[in-house]
């Protein structure tokens, strides 16, 4: 229940919370303009690696030439054991790196670096909040040694706190050291006043999104213990939040590829345009599940309680239908763990997930503002559409041909 109005007693609180001159540092940090947040580019793992590409690009008009790269690279290099490194960091300090090209989404590769003069290519894979889905490390190591087998390699795994990668030959890298990499260029002397800035606001969000600031950490800590009664006052009274279903509605709403079935409280329910005209794929009695026919239904689930609140996760649902049908749909996602992944097992009696991909998992979530909780959302859900999507549509066409 929301309380009417503060007593004079907590209003005494509330004044001697505005007072403290460390809440006023705090609020001061945090209402500080930021381009980066302005744009709402604080946990886009895409935007990251769009401003990544950009800052490591040396011809791009940063004006820094291949300085931003360099300082990264031999960052990268000075965490491997000395007869691990593909090369030498002196050979990076003296070397060409100015023909150096950065492709953003080569092979589904966030970052991957051509530098030719040097016969060297670094692939660097970037995640925010989602986790390295299983096989991608292994997938994209594979396509580098393939495609780049005379070439020096240097793979790198970028996180928030350089979460070791589930694949051998991966150097770990964390985003406290891309912004310790970073933060010189700011103060030297060769570096533009514009794009001075531009990279000061970057190490800002950095600092306050993504890599933990502990002094100011311990600063709020300590302000809440003084001011726990207001904090606590205010925390009761926020406005509620934005429902993150339906921000999963809005990105469902602007795709073109997919019929929308009947949505619940709690689900959004589409299929893919290809499936409409597939029998097997309308086989569900009409009374029964969503009374539309179809016995295989994407779904977009959210939770509001704990343990699970503010997971947004998406699913591949199979119906009741002829069981026949059913088993036969089992069977041949189970078979293809790399592409059904989160399929649960043992099979339902009625409905049976054969895939299941996060969105936004529940401890990502717990640090995150909405704005910081839609951008995530939407990071992932790009992924699904651009990734699992069609090669999902395609392949159940083909499982289905195949009965």
């Amino acid at each position: 229940m929301r309380v009417a109005g503060p007593s004079v007693d907590i209003e005494e609180k509330l004044s001697d919370l505005i007072d403290d001159p460390d809440f006023r540092s705090v609020d001061r940090h945090r209402a500080k303009l930021n381009f980066f947040e302005a744009v709402g580019a604080v946990r886009g793992e895409l935007r990251h690696s769009n401003f990544l590409a950009f800052l490591f690009s040396p011809n791009r008009s940063h004006g820094l030439g291949p300085q931003p790269l360099l300082n990264i690279l031999r960052s990268v290099l000075n965490k491997l054991p000395r007869e691990q490194r593909p090369l030498r960091p002196l050979e990076l300090v003296v070397g060409d790196l100015d023909g150096a090209i950065v492709y953003r989404e080569w092979n589904n590769i966030d970052l991957l670096i051509d530098i030719k003069e040097l016969r060297l290519v670094v692939l660097i894979e970037n995640k925010i909040d989602a986790k390295a889905s299983e096989g991608q490390l292994t997938r994209y190591k594979k396509v580098i040694q393939d495609r780049f087998a005379d070439r020096r390699q240097l793979l790198v795994f970028l996180t928030p706190d350089g979460t070791a990668p589930d694949e051998s030959g991966y150097v770990s890298f964390s985003y406290a050291e891309v912004a310790k990499a970073l933060e010189g260029l700011v103060d030297d002397t060769h570096t533009s006043p514009e794009t001075s800035i531009i990279i000061r606001h970057y190490l800002e969000m950095l600092r306050r999104h993504i890599v933990p600031d502990e002094q100011l950490h311990e600063l709020v800590r300590q302000l809440y213990e003084r001011h726990k009664e207001a904090f606590d006052f205010i925390f009761e009274n926020r406005p509620e939040p934005e429902s993150l279903l339906e921000i999963a509605r809005s990105l469902l709403n602007d795709e073109a590829l997919f019929c929308h079935d009947r949505h619940g409280a709690n689900i959004l329910r589409f299929v893919p345009l290809p499936w409409l005209g597939v029998a097997k794929l309308n086989a569900c009695d009409l009374g029964t599940w969503t009374k539309t026919g179809r016995n295989l239904l994407f779904e977009i689930k959210s939770w509001n309680a704990d343990p699970y609140k503010d997971r947004i996760i998406v699913s591949l649902v199979s119906g009741p239908a002829d069981s026949e049908i059913r088993n036969h749909l089992y069977q041949a996602a189970m078979a293809k763990p790399s592409l059904f992944k989160g399929l649960v097992k043992p099979m339902g009696k009625q409905n049976a997930t054969i895939y299941l991909r996060e969105l936004l998992s529940p401890t990502a979530a717990r640090d995150m503002d909405l704005q910081e909780k839609a951008e995530t959302i939407e990071s992932n859900w790009l992924e699904f559409v651009d990734g699992d999507f069609p090669a999902l549509t395609k392949e159940i066409l083909n499982i289905l041909q195949q009965e």
